[in-house]
């Protein structure tokens, strides 16, 4: 039996991964596009989730970008 010992920087990243993919779904079902193992729902109801996932995927980035720490530009040297 193995064992995975996850850092906050991987699963802020999984967390990220699995929001962008909530996003892209839940858009495409909003489109009226067929989405492989989904139900046929509403169109407020796939707004409502739509929105919710956008909601998971601001939250991901925030603890994705707390995790790994953002990285300032380096300044450009004048010559």
């Amino acid at each position: 039996m193995s064992t995975h010992a996850h850092s906050r920087e991987a699963n802020a990243a999984e967390r990220f991964v699995r929001a962008t993919r909530q996003v892209d779904i839940a858009f495409r079902v909003v489109r009226g596009e067929d989405v492989p193992q989904n139900r046929h729902v509403e169109h407020s109801l796939a707004v409502r989730q739509l929105e919710q996932a956008l909601d998971e995927l601001a939250e991901a980035q925030d603890f994705f970008d707390s995790a790994v720490g953002t990285i300032a530009p380096k300044a450009k040297r004048a010559n």
